[in-house]
């Protein structure tokens, strides 16, 4: 008979320590998750920011008056600052492999258009033309996947 509170005092601390453990386990899974979202929704902004800053920094290089022999080392090196080649190591880190499929092919339209202006192409080439619906094509895309993967509405004009 003195066995019985002893015990059943016992079980009654085993089921609380048990429990916390399993409700910290969750929090902390939950949390966790929480914070995975926020460093992809971050890297998601980054990159296609980038993207844009080299679209518009290649657009002035192909409008701009830029003397031939300066143009090949302007085009590279507006290309190079924004750092989409540092994010897009990073996204293939830690996104799904359908963004970073995705995040390729915008960035692979964007060095195509590159090579196109170091190559001499204008604004008005045809080539170049192409390559702008392309690269509009590809980040309508990205975009498309990243929302999904954040779980955000599929358009932000469904609401």
């Amino acid at each position: 008979m003195e066995w019985i509170p002893l015990v059943s005092t016992a079980l009654g601390a085993a089921i609380g320590v048990g429990s916390t453990l399993l409700a910290d386990r969750a929090r902390w899974r939950r949390d966790r998750a929480g914070q995975d979202l926020d460093v992809r929704r971050q890297l998601y902004a980054d990159y296609t920011a980038a993207l844009s800053r080299i679209r518009t920094a290649l657009n002035e290089c192909a409008q701009g008056a830029i003397p031939a022999a300066e143009r090949p080392q302007r085009v590279r090196e507006v290309f190079l600052t924004p750092g989409a080649y540092e994010i897009r190591h990073q996204l293939a880190i830690v996104a799904p492999p359908e963004i970073v499929d995705a995040a390729r092919s915008a960035f692979v339209v964007l060095r195509d258009t590159r090579d196109l202006l170091v190559a001499g192409a204008s604004v008005d080439d045809a080539a170049y033309v192409d390559l702008e619906k392309r690269f509009d094509a590809a980040v309508a895309e990205l975009r498309s996947v990243m929302r999904l993967d954040l779980g955000a509405a599929k358009s932000i004009t469904a609401r």
